[in-house]
């Protein structure tokens, strides 16, 4: 009967001792949890953050893809000029290089150049060779 009552005390200490070890666990669960919320969140955060950074590169890809693309469109306009230019009947070499070279220096020319009839392109280049 002595081993018993100890058995029984040993029973009564781990069912008192259960609950605390529980709580613990419960309260170290709990604390995990919390911490992991806020390290997703962090990690959302972050996230939020590189892709708006991605975005703003693809942003300024796109900017100076649309540059290149005007650049590479401005050449192309320098040489349907020089083309044009040479179209009109009676000019020298030296005068359509004259010429070319005017229109070409400013794109507003250019614009301008393009936007005539071409009728009126021949008029236009005369007036610029005085």
């Amino acid at each position: 009967m002595d081993e018993h009552p100890i058995i029984s005390e040993n029973s009564i200490m781990l069912k008192r001792s259960t609950p605390a070890i529980t709580l613990l666990g419960s309260r170290n669960t709990k604390r995990a949890r919390i911490e992991t919320m806020i390290a997703l969140k962090e990690y959302s955060t972050k996230i939020d953050k590189m892709s708006d950074m991605m975005q703003n590169v693809v942003d300024h890809i796109g900017r100076l893809a649309n540059y290149f693309q005007y650049e590479s469109n401005s050449a192309n306009r320098i040489l349907q000029v020089i083309d044009e230019v040479m179209k009109i009947e009676g000019l020298t070499h030296e005068e359509v290089i004259i010429a070319s070279r005017k229109i070409a220096l400013n794109p507003l020319e250019v614009d301008f150049f393009f936007t005539l009839p071409e009728d009126y392109r021949a008029t236009y280049v005369q007036s610029l060779l005085l």
